[in-house]
């Protein structure tokens, strides 16, 4: 187990914008939500004519907005919000200082062992990204746009029921990635739209 010391130290060093926050659910909130997920009906993701490892589902709150380009996969929308799925936004929007309404995108991903994301950013006309690791741990890495090398690579183990936030800096001038999953996965990531 990280001592409180390492883990200071270990945030102390993310990038400007970027904010860990470990043990944000309870074990109760994931059981919840690991629960809630299993009812979901997952689809594969597609980007562009590729499909990913990853199964996922899409809840968009606002109709007009341009998240996926039309026909895709991802452009599915799975719905009103689930209630467990309502009290998560709230709890985290909570965190954020936000009303709730203001993450109008919730993308709920599945991510089997061997499942990496590649090198990216998340869609311009997203602001924050806020993400929610359940069941298993992975691990994130980001880079500057500016220096894409190992040598600027920052890395972080996203553990079971954290919390992330990117904002500012870290969504202008980064992009991010994880390396395949060492175990089953789970994530929750919420969005508000760009200002």
């Amino acid at each position: 187990m990280m001592a409180q010391r390492d883990l200071f130290d270990e945030t102390a060093r993310l990038p400007s914008g970027l904010v860990y926050v470990p043990e944000f659910l309870t074990a109760a909130e994931e059981d919840v939500a690991l629960a809630g997920i299993g009812t979901l009906a997952l689809r594969e993701a597609r980007f562009r004519e590729y499909f990913a490892k990853r199964r996922v589902a899409h809840f968009h709150t606002e109709r007009d907005a341009p998240y996926y380009e039309e026909g895709s996969a991802d452009d599915v929308d799975h719905g009103p919000l689930p209630a467990w799925l309502v009290a998560l936004r709230a709890r985290v929007a909570a965190h954020l200082a936000l009303p709730a309404e203001a993450l109008v995108h919730a993308l709920v991903s599945e991510y089997r062992p061997g499942t990496p994301i590649g090198w990216h950013r998340d869609k311009p006309v997203y602001g924050i990204i806020a993400g929610l690791s359940l069941a298993g741990t992975g691990t994130m890495r980001w880079r500057p746009l500016a220096a894409q090398d190992a040598a600027h690579t920052v890395s972080l183990e996203l553990a079971p029921r954290s919390l992330y936030v990117m904002r500012d800096a870290i969504r202008a001038d980064w992009q991010h990635s994880m390396p395949p999953m060492k175990a089953l996965r789970y994530s929750i990531t919420l969005r508000t739209r760009a200002t």
